[in-house]
């Protein structure tokens, strides 16, 4: 090592005694941009902290205006008249859980509305991210040029919340779940472009070059070369974008953009009883049990031993 022509070496210096310098001042270095990376991670967490008051006093006063929230539409459930059924006058007994679910098939149609509306959001918004998501991968678009307006577009896609869109759209074609498939349609296009872009970017480009290399052309290429590797993906992808987009069709409904959340937010709005509780456990019921099926679709596509 002693004759070891090193570029930090000083003159007249050995070689391991340099190496060892050398070797302190890196160390000394990381050191001051781990305390450097420190100080600045705390100085943003204490403005983020001023700046979102996010201070202990406050949550310790507010937290339990939550609970005398919920105290007030937690529903009478009387145990001797839980599970009668509407009397002969066709009136529902109180106490019971009937006269809770007063309007349960209106519940369930709007439940059904909310599943069709996140269902074809995720197919149209699916089907854009497929078309997008190759010439937004920064090895496989055809020139510069391209990759970037894909790229730009699908940011301004997903860079504008679903609720605003769907505020914008109920304006040009009125209230109703139209207006909530357009919107959400429009947000997953942006969020699973840039998954797919990014499955796109780790694919293997040995198929592609092989592909390539008998005159195959460029939508050849993508067909044969790429698509193979990361379907797999696309299908988990899009299914856990399905999910995501059942919560978000039952928050667009706020603003009039159809599905259940319209109902949550009339219940929340006009009423302070029982049926916000019984809008909410649907919704919960609802999400849960895609999110269960999904899981199993997803293992299936995907394989077991990805899980293992």
């Amino acid at each position: 090592m002693a004759n070891l022509d090193l570029p930090y070496r000083r003159e007249g210096e050995d070689a391991v005694s340099a190496f060892e310098r050398h070797r302190a001042d890196l160390k000394r270095q990381r050191l001051a941009m781990n305390v450097l990376f420190i100080a600045m991670f705390i100085a943003v967490l204490a403005a983020s902290v001023h700046v979102a008051r996010f201070y202990p006093e406050r949550l310790s006063s507010g937290l339990p205006r939550i609970f005398d929230y919920f105290g007030t539409i937690m529903p009478n459930l009387e145990f001797g008249n839980l599970l009668l059924p509407r009397g002969d006058d066709g009136r529902a007994v109180p106490g019971s859980i009937v006269y809770w679910y007063t309007d349960f098939w209106l519940y369930l149609r709007l439940i059904v509305e909310t599943i069709f509306m996140a269902l074809t959001a995720t197919i149209l918004g699916a089907a854009t991210a497929f078309i997008l998501s190759f010439p937004a991968a920064r090895n496989l678009a055809p020139t510069r040029l391209i990759f970037w307006v894909s790229r730009r577009f699908l940011e301004v896609c997903r860079g504008v919340p679903e609720i605003l869109i769907a505020l914008i759209f109920v304006f040009a074609v009125g209230i109703g779940p139209l207006a909530g498939v357009l919107a959400i349609a429009i947000h997953t296009a942006g969020a699973l472009g840039k998954l797919f872009s990014e499955v796109n970017e780790n694919a293997s480009m040995r198929p592609v070059e092989g592909v390539r290399g008998v005159g195959g052309n460029w939508f050849e290429e993508m067909r044969y070369g790429v698509m193979p590797q990361v379907l797999p993906n696309f299908a988990s992808y899009t299914l856990l974008r399905f999910e995501i987009n059942v919560r978000a069709s039952s928050i667009v409904g706020f603003v009039g953009a159809g599905g259940i959340g319209m109902e949550l937010n009339r219940v929340i709005s006009l009423y302070s009883d029982d049926r916000v509780v019984a809008v909410l456990l649907m919704i919960i019921v609802l999400v849960t049990a895609i999110d269960l099926l999904s899981e199993r679709i997803r293992t299936y596509f995907i394989g077991k031993e990805h899980f293992a």
